[in-house]
């Protein structure tokens, strides 16, 4: 079911008064948002934000919105450009990956772990310095990591969407309790997929504060001429930072045990981010497998998604995810999908019908679905249309952009009927 939402500016969004007693907004009658970033603007957190921030502008009228950056990212323009303001502040998330090149994790954890704290003590005072929070109606933090919102939230009596996005696994962190924080913070935590949504409820996060919204992303991938050609290669694409979590050494192992002319009709390009140590074993087993010739890194591009609709078939081996943007991508371009059976992608795809799944880590199995594929060309038309369609119903960024919008207007309300 889609959701519609009129939220024209003739058309008021709330009654009453804040809990300081000034008008819930800055007075031109528009709600408020202030966003909190965590990160650059290469990966899936931040590009969701992206989405969902001009969403927002394109189908709630009645909204302004400010966002806050680390002091490091220069990402600043593009909000600009969408008219919201931004502020660059010195902060850190206090929740940081391990890096798989382990030499280098005694240098992240002082330099990061400096940040963090400067971070800690400065931020909040540094951002209020450059900003009237009395303005702000409601905070949303883009991601489990960073406590930023959270501190303002709690001295400002804000109330905050908390956006859980990750796991929140295979991390180190600078604040002990960081469970109790955002139980005490928030006002609403929002899910990016069920798994999400079961797995911080199962480490102590409020189950009832927490609800689920899938992401959103661009309708402009559309896969418009599909693989007629039996004789013609497949194209396959995996797009994600090139890292062993992400799998891309199971994908080249299941290609090494395909027959030698089901070699032949395989193309395979990898976009993404690399790791030095990890793509240079990379490397030698595509030189291994006999791959040379139809296998492809092509680096980090950014705006890549225009290029999908001329792929075939999508794959995603990650061991972990919270929601798979990048496969629901694939499918929103018309893209069949091959996936590990992580819990993230069984919700996202459904057997034969819009993909197939293969047992997580099982380079046997994956081989398998890919040498399926190649043996029914026929069948990736009808699977990337059932894709398509699966996407267009639950994974717009309008249709993101109207749920988080309708759950703004429930806490507002909520703090209006409490005569906060």
């Amino acid at each position: 079911m889609v959701l519609h939402i009129i939220c024209g500016a003739g058309e008021p969004w709330r009654e009453g008064v804040a809990g300081n007693g000034e008008a819930y907004s800055g007075g031109d009658g528009r709600m408020h948002v202030l966003f909190i970033s965590d990160g650059d603007g290469k990966y899936g957190a931040s590009q969701s934000m992206k989405q969902l921030i001009g969403g927002l502008l394109e189908y709630c009228g009645d909204i302004e919105i400010s966002v806050v950056l680390p002091a490091r990212v220069r990402t600043a323009g593009y909000y600009r450009e969408l008219g919201c303001r931004t502020y660059r502040v010195m902060y850190e998330p206090f929740c940081q990956s391990i890096m798989e090149e382990k030499w280098k994790m005694p240098f992240k954890f002082i330099i990061r772990g400096t940040e963090y704290l400067v971070g800690r003590c400065c931020g909040v005072p540094s951002l209020c310095r450059k900003m009237d929070m009395g303005t702000v109606d409601i905070i949303h933090s883009n991601s489990s990591r960073e406590d930023l919102g959270a501190m303002l939230a709690l001295k400002y009596n804000k109330p905050l969407v908390w956006h859980i996005r990750e796991m929140g696994d295979g991390c180190y962190s600078y604040r002990k309790g960081s469970i109790k924080l955002m139980n005490r913070a928030a006002a609403e935590f929002i899910a990016v997929s069920d798994a999400v949504k079961s797995h911080w409820a199962g480490k102590g996060l409020d189950g009832k504060r927490i609800h689920k919204i899938y992401d959103g992303v661009a309708e402009e991938g559309h896969k418009k001429k599909y693989l007629r050609d039996a004789d013609r290669k497949i194209r396959f694409l995996m797009v994600g930072r090139i890292s062993q979590a992400k799998g891309q050494d199971q994908v080249i192992r299941a290609l090494g045990l395909l027959k030698e002319e089901q070699k032949k009709k395989v193309w395979m390009d990898f976009v993404g981010g690399c790791n030095g140590a990890y793509r240079e074993t990379l490397a030698r087993m595509v030189k291994e497998y006999g791959l040379s010739p139809s296998v492809r890194f092509l680096g980090y591009q950014n705006d890549f998604g225009k290029n999908i609709r001329k792929y075939d078939c999508g794959i995603m081996c990650s061991l972990t995810e919270g929601f798979g943007r990048v496969t629901a991508e694939y499918m929103m371009a018309g893209l069949p999908v091959i996936a590990s059976d992580i819990p993230t992608n069984r919700e996202l795809v459904f057997g034969n019908g819009n993909g197939l799944l293969y047992q997580c880590g099982n380079v046997l199995d994956l081989k398998e679905k890919i040498a399926w594929l190649l043996d029914h060309p026929y069948l990736l038309e009808q699977m990337g249309k059932k894709a398509r369609e699966h996407a267009l119903s639950h994974y717009t960024v309008k249709l993101n952009a109207e749920l988080i919008y309708r759950e703004y207007m429930e806490i507002m309300k909520g703090r209006s009927g409490k005569g906060l």
